[in-house]
């Protein structure tokens, strides 16, 4: 058995390949606005899941369209515009995440990763700004302990 040639390998990191959005579907986002950020500018957008009856919010840090492999975390939603100036890694899409419990009853992280895995509310957002491909962190440091 051949295995297909893979660019992206970590023992911490998944890779979610998306598809891409028609030009109908991309409506899905209620919030879609460029925010001065440091030297340049930055996308905030936003969603609202009516069936679950919450939003989301995503800031688009650099170039994603047509993007692979583009890093993908969760922080504070408060502080996602301050987080999005100290980005080091360019591009990067952060997502904003509630201080409350999510919907789910995991941790935020873990819901960032089901969202995108199973084509929920994130992965429609993120995939609707025409990023090919993401890489989120699977391992969290506060999931190991016991």
């Amino acid at each position: 058995m051949t295995a297909r040639p893979e660019p992206f390998f970590s023992w911490t990191a998944r890779r979610i390949e998306l598809d891409r959005l028609r030009e109908s579907e991309s409506s899905v986002l209620v919030l879609d606005e460029l925010v001065p950020l440091g030297t340049g500018t930055a996308r905030l957008i936003g969603m609202r899941d009516d069936d679950a009856d919450v939003d989301y919010l995503a800031l688009i840090v650099g170039d994603v369209a047509n993007g692979h492999d583009i890093a993908v975390r969760g922080v504070d939603e408060e502080a996602l515009l301050i987080e999005g100036s100290r980005s080091e890694s360019s591009p990067e899409i952060l997502i904003g995440l509630r201080a409350a419990a999510s919907v789910c009853g995991c941790s935020s992280e873990r819901h960032i990763d089901s969202q995108l895995c199973l084509d929920g509310p994130i992965r429609t957002m993120i995939a609707a700004v025409g990023v090919r491909s993401v890489v989120v962190d699977w391992y969290h440091a506060t999931s190991a302990v016991a």
